[in-house]
């Protein structure tokens, strides 16, 4: 049985609406978010007032906002994950040799998740980087992220162009998948994926998966920075070699600390 042939509770769908628009917005009353909805100002009222009771939002004035309870549920996802544990430290390494932001992201239904990132001396675009950690990110988007793609096989990657599409943000956006396969297999030849303003113009970035023996993936490792930075025998040569090093340095980490246990184990 897939998830799509399981009956949901339109009431937990509704809920999940309204925690996503709060998510997106911060502070926001009623009367928006029943217009946003279509939702009766009745039934979100009532909703809220359930999260509110629960502990899941709080009222200030006439306005609503996540509670800080969500802080907690993110930690504990978060040091539940190997490779967090065991990625955090290589991450703030890299961080510190490169001067620049350094990114440990993980794919969970088609869609990219920081679990951390690390600001070096030099890196800039810090409320950027701020505001990425907020949201999942398109896969096709980002170094970290078609590094990922790049280690799964054909049928996955039409899954989650099919679900999530190929949005485009800026006009070096990957927007079809012939395009996109193309860079996935030069991704596989160089070893390492790149992302070249696809979602921020002036910025450029070098990713890396990290696998097991079996060749399952538990996520990706990047650094990114400005073009300025980021060109020359820094972007072709040194960058690649120290995020690929750092991947290879997690993945035998990874396989002591976790005796064994898989990205797939875990599902």
């Amino acid at each position: 049985m897939t998830a799509d042939d399981v009956r949901t509770l339109k009431t937990v769908e509704t809920t999940s609406r309204i925690l996503n628009a709060l998510q997106r917005h911060g502070n926001v009353g009623v009367t928006e978010l029943s217009n946003e909805l279509e939702l009766s100002k009745g039934a979100v009222y009532n909703h809220l007032a359930t999260l509110r009771k629960q502990g899941f939002v709080v009222k200030k004035g006439d306005e609503y906002q996540l509670s800080n309870k969500f802080i907690n549920y993110g930690k504990s996802v978060q040091h539940q994950s190997p490779l967090y544990t065991v990625g955090k430290e290589y991450v703030d390494r890299l961080a510190e040799k490169t001067d620049e932001y350094a990114h440990l992201m993980v794919e969970e239904n088609g869609l990219g998740y920081y679990l951390y990132r690390e600001r070096g001396e030099n890196a800039i675009a810090e409320e950027f980087h701020a505001w990425k950690n907020q949201k999942p990110d398109y896969l096709h988007h980002s170094s970290t992220g078609k590094a990922i793609l790049a280690e799964f096989p054909c049928e996955r990657v039409e899954e989650v162009i099919e679900e999530h599409g190929l949005p485009q943000s800026t006009e070096k956006t990957i927007t079809t998948k012939e395009a996109l396969f193309d860079e996935l297999e030069k991704t596989r030849e160089r070893g390492y994926a790149i992302y070249d303003g696809e979602e921020v113009s002036g910025t450029r970035a070098v990713g890396v998966a990290i696998v097991d023996k079996q060749s399952n993936t538990y996520g990706a490792i990047s650094v990114s920075g400005a073009v300025t930075r980021m060109q020359g025998s820094r972007w072709e040569e040194e960058i690649p070699q120290q995020v690929k090093r750092t991947a290879n340095l997690i993945e035998i980490d990874l396989q002591t600390k976790t005796h064994g246990e898989t990205p797939e184990s875990k599902k």
